[in-house]
């Protein structure tokens, strides 16, 4: 059943590029002319399409359950922590200097420019913890992002990530259960990823299921993907007050399965016909690609565009933004990374020696 990792790795990386660019076209093409951020400018003939493009999001933590489960297999809990630090913190850094810098100089009409202190609370990337607004709206997924790593840590450590991973996810799922349908809690909501438990959960099930075949995997999975199909109705009120419409239930019934259908096919299916190097590349700038896109795009827009060029403006902005993306994803993350690694290496070499003179 299971399918040679390389080829649900190429897979993925496709993927990772559609979905970023569905959370591009939803932004661009639906809120940015409702929301005011492109100072008036839209694509209102994209709209009735683009307003159900945000299930890239679900995608995309569905995608993220999966690939951190197989990279963290067989991992100690600081080889793991390691990794995502240095996948995460140098791009992250370089694209929040690039937006903070952009939104300095081209204003976005719908907020104030960004200040020293607030880009100075991006090191920790969640800077909201710092009581410092983000610098770009869809940084909230990456805080989400962070805290399921963070439990993924603490299950290698407490031993539970390869033997008692099924109860920790059957728990989880309740705990959402309970807190969306009863108790209401915000802080259990983020803290926890309530709302979007189930993807993170059907992403980390669907590789164990491929890995090793069981009626208990298949179960979990199961439960995941039930949860998973709940959200789109959990997260519509949010939707109706932020931009002053509803969608069909019939769409909200097929967003969820459509994501986790995609997601399922993309890791089970036989690797695309395409160069791994171009797989990897386009995977690659992906996250760099994500964290640029939407409060730049707006002061763009916003800056440059009229009725009239909106569309060759967009062909620009899409084409520069993929260009910096690349750029960033081929030079600055994996040397970053490479640097990260090594002196993490070395300080735990360092401990490890110190251990043993002490022992």
């Amino acid at each position: 059943m299971t399918a040679p990792k390389a080829a649900r790795l190429l897979n993925l990386d496709i993927l990772r590029l559609i979905s970023a660019l569905m959370v591009l076209t939803f932004h661009y093409g639906f809120r940015m002319r409702i929301s005011g951020e492109g100072g008036g400018i839209g694509f209102p003939e994209l709209a009735p399409l683009a307003m159900w493009f945000d299930t890239g999001l679900l995608i995309f933590f569905a995608i993220s359950g999966y690939v951190i489960t197989m990279s963290a297999e067989g991992r100690s809990a600081y080889d793991f922590a390691v990794g995502r630090f240095a996948r995460l913190w140098p791009t992250f850094i370089v694209c929040a200097t690039i937006t903070a810098v952009v939104l300095s100089i081209w204003h976005m009409p719908t907020i104030e420019p960004p200040t020293f202190k607030q880009w100075l609370a991006h090191l920790v990337i969640i800077s909201r913890a710092l009581g410092q607004p983000f610098l770009d709206g869809a940084y909230w997924t990456i805080a989400y992002e962070i805290i399921f790593y963070g439990w993924v840590f603490v299950m290698i450590a407490a031993g539970f990530f390869e033997r008692g991973w099924r109860v920790v996810v059957l728990a989880w799922l309740t705990i959402s259960v309970v807190n969306e349908a009863v108790v209401g809690s915000g802080a259990i909501q983020k803290l926890l990823i309530t709302e979007y438990s189930g993807y993170f959960a059907f992403g980390l099930a669907l590789y164990k299921v491929q890995k090793h075949f069981s009626i208990a995997n298949l179960c979990v999975l199961g439960a995941a993907a039930c949860w998973a199909i709940v959200t789109p109705f959990l997260t519509e009120p949010d939707f109706v007050e932020t931009y002053g419409l509803g969608r069909s239930v019939i769409g909200l019934a097929l967003s969820g399965p459509a994501a986790l259908g995609a997601m399922t096919l993309a890791a089970s299916a036989p690797s695309l016909r395409i160069r791994p190097a171009v797989a990897v590349g386009l995977g690659g700038l992906t996250y760099p690609l994500y964290l640029l896109h939407q409060n730049i795009g707006y002061a763009v827009f916003a800056r440059f565009s009229t009725e009239q060029n909106r569309w060759l403006v967009a062909l620009v902005l899409i084409a520069i933004l993929l260009l910096v993306s690349w750029a960033i994803a081929r030079t600055i993350e994996p040397t970053a990374r490479r640097t990260i690694i090594r002196g993490a290496g070395q300080v735990k070499d360092g401990l490890g020696r110190l251990k043993q003179r002490t022992a």
